[in-house]
């Protein structure tokens, strides 16, 4: 079973070349965040950056208790199915699914299926997991 508590599923394409409108016009939807390099932002903490990179982001929000493969699958689900659209963005970005997420426990794990791993594979999207757990108790 898993222990995930929490979950946030996003696509994350970034390149020192990316103008975010060309993606947006290929993927169909605006993103969440759209930054072209060298643009200064407002980061998730509060202070103004500047963009080292060209970053496109989309993606759902929190969820508890997560519902991986549902939730992989409604934010592929909001892009494009065009696969030689995502062929094209793949080969001229770097293109991920990231999975953030918190586990109850120490230790845990979650599972993907086969039909959610087909989805990633079809549009040649690796998946980056950013997990968090509660420290070990001594």
């Amino acid at each position: 079973m898993d222990s995930l508590q929490r979950a946030k599923v996003s696509v994350l394409i970034a390149d020192d070349n990316l103008v975010p409108s060309e993606v947006t016009a290929l993927l169909g939807r605006p993103p969440r965040r759209g930054i072209s390099k060298g643009e200064t932002f407002l980061a998730s903490h509060g202070k103004q950056m500047k963009a080292q990179t060209g970053m496109w982001y989309f993606g759902g929000e929190w969820e508890s208790p997560p519902q991986l493969d549902r939730q992989i699958s409604d934010v592929l689900s909001a892009l494009t199915s065009d696969l030689s659209v995502w062929a094209e963005l793949t080969n001229r970005f770097l293109c991920y699914l990231s999975v953030g997420g918190y586990f109850h426990e120490w230790t845990g794990g979650m599972t993907i299926g086969p039909k959610t791993s087909k989805l990633l594979a079809e549009r040649n999207l690796a998946i980056d997991f950013d997990l968090y757990a509660p420290a070990a108790s001594e």
